[in-house]
């Protein structure tokens, strides 16, 4: 513990608890958004089209009629460290149909950002 100037004492071990450990204050706060992140990036999975199902199961874009590959793929991800040891969690989906709905080809009309719907819906509150 050391002492700053103004009287305040800094306890170095406690801070680094309470910042990065999965069950302490901000581990549950991480948790909440996570899982509040995760529900608005499912929701907003798109589901392939009667007309995409020609694409087959070999497809990376491939969805089942039911609850769809890419729409059943989405997974939080917590907790999760840096290579320097700092908490933080997110929202994992599966890479192939990703990459082409939140970035598609300049030909196609339009997009599916859910993953970045759901990071810019969560508020910090």
């Amino acid at each position: 513990m050391a002492r700053l100037a103004g009287g305040i004492e800094w306890d170095d071990v406690a801070l680094e608890d309470m910042f990065n450990n999965p069950d302490g204050l901000v581990g549950d706060w991480l948790k909440g958004k996570v899982a509040e992140m995760t529900a608005i990036a499912t929701a907003g999975a798109p589901l392939q089209q009667p007309k995409n199902w020609s694409w087959g199961a070999d497809s990376s874009s491939y969805m089942p009629r039911s609850l769809g590959y890419l729409k059943g793929g989405v997974r939080p991800h917590f907790p999760a460290y840096t290579r320097f040891g700092s908490l933080y969690g997110g929202v994992n989906a599966p890479y192939g149909p990703t990459l082409f709905l939140e970035k598609p080809a300049r030909q196609l009309h339009h997009s599916y950002p859910f993953l970045s719907a759901a990071l810019y819906a969560a508020v910090i509150d």
